[in-house]
């Protein structure tokens, strides 16, 4: 469980700094791109990220996915006030949290499951190939589609300043809708191959 934990710090650092470089960037085609940065890291060095387990949960890892996904979004959170000391950033982070909150909790949920199906096809083709292509392209894709990830979205949250319950609300539907798209993906891939076998 330790080594989950340590794992999961280093992965929410990472994202973190995705992050950051994608609020700090002037140009959001190339903050999309460096977005990518993040999850190789975190597949290349098997840290544990949320998104990246999500559509991996089974009765022997729930309680491992569960202490990694406390400890992303608090870090996240965490690293999120940090950047907020950088004017440029927390302006930014303002005006993408007041975009996002502006939005219904469906739509925060259905966003959350094409972000959810997203990660989980960049990471099962790594896991699967050992390639970065598929991150290559659907990281940048959920970022510039302004999908809802939802250790990304605690660093916005945090770097702008906000802190009140309706917010938690959100990260709930957003987490769900993560969770939810990671595992159709998943079901759609694998389940379809074992019938036709």
């Amino acid at each position: 469980m330790k080594k989950t934990v340590i794992n999961a710090v280093s992965a929410a650092m990472m994202i973190s700094i995705a992050s950051y470089c994608n609020l700090y960037c002037g140009n959001k085609y190339v903050g999309a791109v460096l977005f990518t940065f993040g999850l190789i890291m975190v597949c290349r060095y098997s840290m544990s990220l949320f998104t990246g387990m999500a559509g991996y949960i089974e009765k022997n890892n729930i309680s491992a996915f569960l202490a990694a996904t406390v400890t992303n979004c608090v870090f996240a959170f965490g690293f999120g006030v940090l950047g907020s000391f950088n004017p440029a950033v927390k302006e930014k982070a303002i005006e993408v949290c007041a975009s996002k909150l502006h939005n219904s909790l469906l739509f925060l949920f259905v966003s959350a499951i094409f972000c959810g199906i997203l990660i989980y096809l960049g990471v099962d083709f790594y896991k699967k190939y050992g390639s970065y292509l598929g991150m290559i392209f659907s990281i940048p894709i959920f970022v510039l589609c302004g999908f809802d990830h939802t250790v990304a979205d605690l660093f916005y949250y945090g770097a702008s300043g906000r802190y009140n319950a309706a917010d938690l609300l959100a990260l709930i539907v957003v987490i769900l809708g993560n969770i939810v798209g990671s595992n159709i993906m998943r079901l759609l891939i694998y389940g379809i191959k074992k019938e036709e076998k």
